[in-house]
C-alpha cells in the first residue's frame, strides 16, 4: 500500500472514530446512592439496635463504640470524633454512661444534631443515690435533664417499655430528618414494638412463677431488667464496671448466696468475671454470663444476634437460675 493510500485510510478511521464520538449517547455517571443518605451515629448496642429496626435502608447507621470492648470504659479517638462531626444525627444514651459524649458534643458544629436518649425514657435512680434521698426508684421521662452522672442507673434499655420509648423517638427523628420516608419509619417502628411487645409478654409469663426471684450478679446491670420483671437485684460491684469490691462485700454475697440456696452468680460478658467465679467457687453455685446489651461480642454479630435474641437467651438462662415453672 503506497504512501497516497495509507493517508486516505487513515482520514477514513479518523472520521468513523469522531462520528461515533459524537454521536453515540452520553454515558451517566453512576449514582452513588450510599452519599445521599443521611448518617446517624449512635453510642451503644441498644441504640444500634433501634436505629437498624425503624431506618431500614434509608439511612446509614454506624455505632461508635466498638463491638467486643467494655462501653464503660470507651473513649473515642480524634479520628472517631472527626468522623462523628460528618453525622447528621449523634444519639448517645446519656444518664452519665458516656463520659465522653459530654466534651464530644461541644465539638461539633449545629449541623450535627445532639440527642441524649435518657431524656425520653423512664429512669431508676441508681442505687446510691436511692439511699441518699429515700425517693422510690422510677424517675418519669419528662425528668428535663436534671439527670447527673451517679444519680440515675443509665441501663434503661433493659427494660422493654423503655426500647420502645427509644423507639418512638428514633420515629419521629428519622422522619424529621428525612420526611419522604416517613412512611416507611412509622411502619418499621410498629413493627418493631411489636415484636417488643411480643417479648415483654415472654417475660412476664416466663418469670411469673420462680422457686426464688433473687438476680446475683458482678455489676450492677440489671437493675431494670429486675424491676420490670419483680425480682430482687443484689449486685457485688456497683454502676462502674471498673470498681473493685471489698472484701466484706464479697462475703456478704458469699453468705447471701448459701442462706437462700442459690446456684447461680451471673456477671457480664465483656468486664472481668474474677469475682463471680471467686463467688461461686465459694458457694458451689455456678457463673453464667448474662448480657447487659451495652455492646455484642464479634462472634455475636457473626452469630447474627438482636435486641430480641439476646433478651430471649437471657429469659432463658433467668428461668434455669430461679427454677421458674
Amino acid at each position: 500500500m503506497d504512501t497516497k493510500r495509507l493517508i486516505v485510510f487513515g482520514g477514513v478511521i479518523a472520521a468513523i472514530v469522531i462520528g461515533m464520538t459524537f454521536f453515540s449517547p452520553k454515558l451517566q455517571p453512576i449514582q452513588n446512592t450510599e452519599e445521599t443518605k443521611p448518617v446517624v451515629s449512635v453510642s451503644t448496642f441498644s441504640l444500634l439496635e433501634v436505629a437498624n429496626a425503624v431506618s431500614g435502608d434509608a439511612i446509614n447507621v454506624s455505632t461508635i463504640v466498638p463491638l467486643g470492648s467494655d462501653a464503660h470504659m470507651f473513649s473515642p479517638n480524634p479520628t472517631q470524633v472527626a468522623n462523628l462531626s460528618k453525622s447528621a444525627l449523634f444519639i448517645y444514651n446519656g444518664a452519665g454512661f458516656e463520659t465522653w459524649a459530654e466534651g464530644v458534643k461541644t465539638t461539633l458544629t449545629s449541623a450535627t444534631k445532639v440527642i441524649d436518649m435518657s431524656q425520653y425514657v423512664a429512669l431508676q435512680k441508681s442505687k446510691e443515690e436511692h439511699h441518699e434521698d429515700g425517693h422510690g426508684d422510677e424517675v418519669p421521662a419528662e425528668h428535663e435533664g436534671h439527670n447527673h452522672q451517679g444519680a440515675y442507673d443509665s441501663h434503661y434499655w433493659l427494660d422493654i417499655d423503655n426500647m420502645i420509648k427509644m423507639t418512638q423517638k428514633m420515629d419521629a427523628e428519622f422522619s424529621k430528618l428525612l420526611p419522604s420516608k416517613a412512611e416507611t419509619f412509622h411502619g418499621n417502628a410498629a413493627t418493631y414494638i411489636g415484636e417488643l411487645q411480643k417479648l415483654k409478654s415472654e417475660y412476664t409469663k416466663g418469670l411469673g412463677e420462680c422457686k426464688n426471684r433473687t438476680l446475683i450478679s458482678n455489676h450492677d446491670a440489671f437493675g431494670y431488667l429486675a424491676h420490670a420483671n419483680k425480682l430482687e437485684n443484689i449486685s457485688v460491684i456497683g454502676l462502674s464496671s471498673d470498681e473493685q469490691p471489698s472484701a466484706q462485700t464479697v462475703s456478704h454475697i458469699v453468705e447471701v448466696v448459701k442462706e437462700h440456696g442459690m446456684k447461680t452468680i451471673f456477671f457480664e460478658e465483656l468486664i472481668n468475671d474474677n469475682v463471680s467465679q471467686t463467688i461461686a467457687r465459694e458457694t458451689g453455685a455456678k457463673a453464667v454470663p448474662l448480657q447487659p446489651l451495652e455492646n455484642i461480642s464479634q462472634d455475636e454479630l457473626k452469630s447474627h444476634q438482636t435486641y430480641l435474641s439476646l433478651m430471649r437467651e437471657n429469659l432463658k438462662k433467668l428461668r434455669e437460675a430461679m427454677e421458674c415453672r
